[in-house]
């Protein structure tokens, strides 16, 4: 018997409550990379130049560290021809989520999508769509790339 106000140990997810999941199969793994940022660099740019550099065509992506500034964004479903609201960042934060992946657009440009949050130091949280993450102290993303992906 469920006690009020818990989730009974155990508990699963209902099944057959996900009928237009589809699932990709992306490939045996390929590379990983560890990329370091230090102070004064901005996280989204640097990904970036990565993901130019070494010619990843599709990857995911985690990160940890701090920042100091930044600018995260929020997409209004019910009006996304206004663009993202921005969400300022300009204090000290630690990373607690950031994830994302890396891909190659129908232009053939190397596209860094990322989404997380940032802790406030008290305890608050800011975060969304990541545009600029200015690194305040360190950062580090890992990034996994799919091979043989199409």
């Amino acid at each position: 018997q469920a006690t009020p106000g818990y989730v009974t140990p155990g508990t699963r997810p209902g099944n057959g409550l996900a009928p237009n999941m589809k699932v990709t199969d992306l490939g045996k793994g390929g590379r990983t990379f560890r990329i370091n940022f230090i102070k004064g660099d901005e996280m989204m740019s640097g990904l970036t130049e990565f993901a130019e550099k070494y010619k990843i065509r599709n990857a995911h992506f985690t990160a940890i560290g701090a920042l100091g500034k930044g600018l995260f964004g929020w997409a209004d479903p019910e009006n996304r021809t206004r663009g993202q609201k921005k969400i300022e960042l300009n204090e000290e934060a630690e990373i607690v989520s950031f994830m994302g992946n890396m891909y190659v657009d129908e232009k053939g440009q190397h596209v860094v999508h990322g989404h997380g949050s940032v802790a406030l130091q008290d305890g608050t949280v800011k975060g969304g769509h990541w545009w600029e993450a200015h690194v305040s102290l360190v950062g580090v993303v890992f990034v996994t790339e799919e091979e043989d992906a199409k």
